[in-house]
Order: C-alpha cells, then structure tokens, then sequence
C-alpha cells in the first residue's frame, strides 16, 4: 500500500494538475474551437473552467455538448 502511494504522490509531482480558465462573454461562435483546442492537448492531468460573463448568447448550449 505503501507503495502505491507512493508511486501516485511522484505522479502528481511530476504531471501537476493545470486548470485552463476559459472567460466567456458573448463568444458562441469561438467556444467550439476553443474546447477542441483543449481536446487536442496532449497533457492529460487537466481540468477546464469556462466562466460566463452574462453572457446574452448560446454558448451553455454548445458547452454542455462538450
């Protein structure tokens, strides 16, 4: 157990998580390439945060087919 531990704490040391923060205000027609931009990554060990600015557009729409 010991073990394994340790093996996921070098892990983590060596792909830290990255969040990509994606602010948004009436960008529907560039959400898409912008999701498929962070899909096309390489590095795994990531967590995207997309943030509404009131925005008055269909962007929830196309993000949540994401």
């Amino acid at each position: 157990m010991k073990e394994n531990y340790k093996k996921n704490r070098i892990t983590k040391y060596m792909y830290p998580k990255v969040s990509i923060l994606i602010p948004l205000y009436n960008s529907e027609k560039y959400i898409s390439e912008t999701l498929d931009s962070v899909l096309a990554q390489t590095y795994t060990n990531w967590e995207c945060i997309v943030v509404d600015d009131h925005s008055t557009d269909n962007f929830v729409k196309i993000v949540e087919e994401y």
